[in-house]
């Protein structure tokens, strides 16, 4: 946007920081709007365009693709939205697979109600500058008093990650009843769930994840 003299740099990313600017037919009460600016192609009238009408569009996508047809069961997950969003959007970043988010979502729900760290790296990721500098990532990981380093802190993340789509939200509202506890991928993207501690260290000998 910034590039096509659309929006000053990091307009867009001011305003979606104030929620209470913007309509939805629930609360919005988190800091960001980040997880619920639904990923699409919009498209504005020549002249028309501001950052805020086009955060506006996202959030009636978000309600008119998820929230609307799956009200009544938003309301009897046990879960608040902002929890099914916030884990929606580790589902995107953590599971390549759409197919298989609902494993992983059994996995991380089962985590969070145990309160036990969720364990996923893609959270302390989230605020680096490059999502691959391995250095800063591991830095982070150091980081005991880091919000967003699930290794160390149980619970979600104090934002979602960013843009999710339709197969994610599905997966965090529906996710699978499962025995496991840990989960890795191979070279393949090919996840490999596991029930304890002793398979999962099994499977990273076998696979070379580490």
């Amino acid at each position: 946007l910034a590039e096509k003299g659309w929006a000053r740099p990091g307009e867009y990313q001011e305003a979606a920081r104030h929620p209470s600017k913007f309509k939805a037919p629930f609360p919005l009460s988190m800091s960001s709007l980040e997880g619920y600016l639904y990923p699409e192609t919009y498209r504005f009238p020549v002249g028309s365009f501001t950052v805020e009408a086009l955060i506006q569009r996202q959030l009636d996508l978000f309600v008119e693709r998820f929230y609307t047809p799956h009200e009544a069961e938003l309301k009897s997950s046990g879960r608040t939205l902002d929890q099914i969003v916030v884990m929606a959007s580790l589902l995107e970043r953590e599971e390549p697979v759409p197919a298989q988010r609902t494993t992983v979502a059994g996995i991380l729900w089962k985590r969070f109600d145990k309160s036990t760290p969720l364990g996923v790296d893609a959270t302390s990721r989230y605020e680096l500058e490059e999502w691959n500098d391995r250095k800063a990532f591991l830095k982070k990981l150091r980081d005991e008093d880091d919000a967003y380093n699930s290794r160390h802190k149980a619970g979600l993340p104090p934002t979602a990650l960013g843009a999710t789509t339709l197969d994610s939200f599905l997966a965090a509202l529906h996710p699978e009843d499962n025995p496991y506890w840990y989960y890795l991928h191979d070279s393949n993207k090919q996840l490999h769930p596991s029930k304890n501690a002793a398979e999962h260290e099994q499977l990273r000998a076998k696979y070379n994840v580490y």
